[in-house]
């Protein structure tokens, strides 16, 4: 019974945790105004859950929350920026192969479906690779490019399963506000957690953040 009540507790202790981080992550993109919120929102999500994969549980969540949207600010809009820019120009690609009438140009479906893809796939790291590393900009693109080639097992779960959370959170409308970003950042710093110990291990010279 005792067993019992402590799962319901540490159970009820992470559904608190995860909606406490959600509402602050969608306030604060409210704050920024979303165009200049979303980013430095969800990077600050993603340190919070970093500490928790971490094992860090007693972490004062809107303190870590506030310091880093402040100090990330810039470099995580920066990161929005280029994400959105690829994004837009391969929806505009996209649209022009739609509207062509020459058949040749239609076999770019299919390059652009791949790259299309590896893009989205890229996406699942970006966030865990921007909060663990201490590195520049385009090394965190790098580096999210490069583990999400190298671990397709762990690619392949973070796709599926992100996929599945999605599906959902449409369903079940009513818990977006309180999990839809906690718990796929959750999911997504930790599937990318054993990665990052694998990877620091071969880069000994790749400084850690605390």
């Amino acid at each position: 019974m005792a067993g019992l009540m402590r799962g319901f507790y540490s159970i009820s202790e992470w559904v608190m945790r995860l909606a406490y981080v959600n509402i602050l992550w969608m306030i604060f993109s409210l704050l920024g105004l979303v165009i200049l919120g979303f980013f430095p929102a969800t990077v600050a999500m993603f340190a919070v859950v970093r500490k928790w994969v971490r094992k860090d549980l007693d972490v004062p969540v809107f303190k870590l929350f506030w310091t880093t949207y402040k100090a990330e600010f810039v470099k995580s809009n920066l990161l929005g920026l280029i994400i959105v820019f690829i994004g837009f120009v391969m929806y505009f690609n996209f649209t022009i192969i739609e509207a062509t009438v020459i058949p040749i140009y239609k076999w770019l479906y299919i390059p652009y479906t791949i790259i299309t893809a590896v893009y989205i796939l890229t996406l699942l790291y970006v966030f865990p690779v921007f909060v663990h590393f201490n590195i520049k900009l385009k090394e965190v693109i790098k580096n999210a490019f490069i583990l999400m080639t190298v671990s397709p097992i762990v690619t392949f779960s973070k796709a599926v399963l992100t996929g599945v959370l999605c599906f959902l959170f449409l369903k079940f409308p009513g818990v977006i506000p309180f999990y839809s970003g906690s718990v796929i950042a959750l999911l997504l710093m930790f599937l990318s957690n054993n990665l990052f110990r694998k990877y620091e291990k071969s880069r000994k010279d790749t400084t850690i953040k605390s």
